[in-house]
């Protein structure tokens, strides 16, 4: 490697205190991550630390994730896609709708790479395609995207059917979206959980009233950047971390996958009821029409741009204190 002027990166120097600090730091923003993920958060902050090493690390200040994490583990079936981008599965995440707030995401059925993921207060199809959006901007148009039959679909469904034929669309119940199902298990363990927590607390503490459209407002305003930025913060260490069963990557996997299967494979219609369907968890699936969730705007020009002024966000104690500050401003200039 060194005659081509590459080196190899070596593991950071850090002693163990530091390391325990900086672990800790990070299991309290992802406190459901396993070693892997929490492996790649921390390639995420400039630190590449051993395997044994991070082990270690975990068992001493985390026992007790440990336990709960090897007590979740599921049980798969054989996948059948066969490359890239040749399905997407899509969905809405309604774990933190109680708080208005609604998770859009994508994942590429080959590779478990997730093509989109975002925090919005409302799950329109205008605003599921807007999400979608950013996915093809980044990856390309996908051959096939499976999703429910929920409303908030329809104009995904509109923009592949117009982009790839009547076979661009395949819907169905959640039992055969399964890849996306379990992804959402993920994602709430790894970063929504946090926040879940945190909101009911703040209602134990009567300091939030999910019926108060300012208490949704100030909640909003100071929390919907920050779960923004931890689900991309996730999803890019996700796309680094090692999966069990295929030892590889989602990168990796996206990567080969390109090469050796581009899109443009033509497939048998009659296998399009089962393109994507296999893979089964043991969590409950909904198949019930989910309400459609219309944009909050809750907070006016005025008081926005009081807020953006005057408010100093600090994110000290959870949060929660800048929540209040908004607050009081809110209900002064609204």
């Amino acid at each position: 490697m060194a005659q081509f002027g590459l080196s190899k990166q070596g593991f950071s120097e850090i002693d163990d205190g530091d390391l325990e600090r900086v672990v800790s730091e990070t299991i309290k923003d992802f406190p459901m991550c396993g070693e892997q993920m929490l492996r790649q958060l921390l390639r995420t902050k400039g630190l590449k630390i051993q395997r044994w090493r991070l082990r270690d690390c975990i068992h001493e200040i985390d026992s007790s994730g440990v336990r709960a994490r090897k007590a979740g583990r599921l049980h798969r079936r054989t996948y059948n896609v066969m490359a890239p981008n040749h399905l997407w599965h899509i969905d809405t995440n309604h774990k933190l709708i109680r708080w208005r707030f609604v998770i859009i995401g994508g994942i590429d059925g080959f590779s478990r790479m997730i093509m989109f993921l975002s925090c919005n207060d409302n799950n329109t199809s205008k605003t599921v395609l807007e999400s979608f959006l950013t996915g093809v901007d980044n990856y390309g148009i996908p051959l096939k995207v499976r999703s429910d039959k929920g409303r908030e679909n329809v104009s995904v469904a509109d923009f592949m059917l117009t982009e790839r034929g009547e076979s661009g669309m395949i819907t169905g119940p959640s039992t055969h979206n399964q890849r996306i199902e379990r992804l959402w298990r993920d994602i709430f363990e790894g970063v929504l959980c946090y926040f879940y927590n945190l909101f009911y607390y703040m209602e134990d503490h009567d300091i939030l009233d999910p019926l108060n459209d300012l208490h949704l407002a100030a909640l909003h305003y100071n929390f919907k950047d920050e779960i923004n930025r931890r689900l991309n913060v996730w999803s890019t260490a996700w796309g680094c971390h090692r999966i069990r069963t295929v030892k590889a990557t989602p990168l990796q996997l996206w990567g080969s996958g390109q090469v050796q299967n581009p899109v443009g494979m033509q497939m048998n219609e009659t296998e399009l009821p089962e393109l994507g369907v296999g893979e089964q968890n043991n969590e409950a699936t909904r198949d019930g029409e989910r309400p459609i969730f219309q944009p909050l705007n809750l907070i006016n020009e005025q008081c926005r741009e009081i807020l953006n002024n005057e408010l100093n966000r600090t994110g000290e104690n959870f949060g929660i204190d800048d929540y209040l500050k908004s607050l009081e401003i809110i209900s002064a200039n609204n």
